[in-house]
């Protein structure tokens, strides 16, 4: 399980280090903030038709091996993004979109592969485990920037995505030798996608969880995208400081997802979960509202908890309430929603930033999480109710 676990770690730094670069290289050295949206919008929207077959895929095959073949598909973009960072003109854009669509097609089969690949290892301890994995996965997500400014700062781009292939190769090694076997066929891949829907539809818990998670993953757009072009407009940091101010919602992941296990017993799981999200919104509405930098940190860790809390229990309730042969699917749903929703948020927050200013854009995508929160806090009974 230590192998594995910190394989994920590794595979997950990688792939948001992957995802960071594409962003902040379209906007720092082409200055085109609908470019890092349209990119961003590669990285995760590709995931909307190939991840219905990667959770099928994951039940029937061996997860461990469709990891190892996900890892490939990132080595691949990371070479077509360094060709990239060495030409000019429509050549460079073109590899540069190509690599976004390769980043893409490699989280639409990861994420389900670990995913379910957790629920065979983990056994009886599945909320336990979910929570260690989803706060690992949150780490890598908050450690990319400061590692992304800080290979900029000794090297260049290059040594960027040299680093992210060090990564995945030591991620890759480390998968060696972790066996799962496959469930087999037992029909076609969509005949079990429609199963597997039908499953999660029917099962009230599980389709109020999934309908949370699209609300509280609506806020990774703006946070990747809005994020890196506020703290160089609005709180004019430089490079490494600009790393570490993103670096924060690590911190603020790690705590919210580490404690959400013992906050939820007294307070409730379902609204912790809730209550937690309703945090994210204000959280990202405040940061819009300041121009301080101390106070933007503050923020930042404020909805970062919030967000963190609430996305680990809603990992634990879906591995520990799914039946396992409806696992990979399950997940799959999941993690399509982790990774489309960000990058349909991600490419509106890229196209906003070009007609309003980085304040209005922040402000405007914080009112809009925390309504919606609001409303689907009143409207999910059995979610807002549940207790392990």
């Amino acid at each position: 399980m230590f192998r594995f676990l910190t394989a994920s770690f590794l595979g997950f730094l990688a792939g948001h280090l992957t995802n960071y670069s594409v962003i902040l290289y379209a906007q720092d050295v082409w200055n085109q903030d609908a470019l890092a949206g349209i990119g961003f919008g590669l990285c995760f929207g590709v995931p909307l038709f190939l991840g219905w077959f990667a959770g099928a895929w994951c039940d029937s095959h061996s997860p461990q091996i469709l990891a190892q073949l996900a890892h490939v598909s990132f080595l691949i973009a990371l070479g077509l993004l360094h060709l990239s960072s060495e030409l000019d003109g429509i050549s460079s854009v073109s590899l540069f979109l190509l690599g976004a669509f390769f980043v893409g097609v490699g989280w639409s089969i990861l994420a389900p592969a670990r995913m379910s690949l957790l629920g065979r290892l983990a056994g009886e301890k599945q909320k336990k485990m979910a929570v260690i994995f989803n706060v690992l996965v949150m780490l890598g997500f908050g450690s990319a920037p400061p590692i992304l400014a800080f290979c900029k700062n000794i090297g260049s781009w290059k040594m960027v995505h040299l680093t992210g292939v060090l990564l995945f190769l030591i991620a890759m090694g480390l998968l060696i030798g972790i066996k799962t076997e496959g469930q087999g066929k037992t029909s076609s891949a969509w005949d079990r996608i429609l199963r597997g829907v039908s499953y999660a539809k029917n099962h009230n818990l599980l389709k109020q969880t999934l309908l949370f998670s699209i609300v509280i993953y609506c806020s990774m757009g703006p946070v990747q995208v809005m994020m890196p072009r506020y703290a160089k407009g609005v709180l004019n940091l430089g490079e490494m400081e600009r790393g570490f101010f993103l670096g924060a919602l690590a911190l603020a992941l790690l705590i919210g997802g580490g404690t959400s296990l013992k906050l939820a017993k007294p307070f409730g799981y379902g609204k912790l979960i809730l209550t937690s999200g309703f945090i994210c919104g204000l959280g990202l509405l405040g940061i819009g509202i300041s121009s301080h930098f101390w106070i933007s940190i503050g923020l930042l860790f404020l909805s970062g908890f919030g967000a963190g809390a609430s996305i680990s229990l809603l990992v634990a309730i879906l591995q520990s309430e799914v039946s396992p042969e409806y696992r990979g699917r399950l997940m799959s749903l999941y993690t399509i929603t982790s990774q489309v929703v960000p990058a349909f948020a991600g490419l509106l927050s890229g196209l906003i930033l070009v007609k309003v200013s980085i304040a209005t854009a922040v402000i405007s995508a914080g009112i809009i999480l925390t309504l919606i929160v609001m409303m689907t806090t009143i409207r999910l009974k059995t979610l807002r109710n549940y207790t392990m």
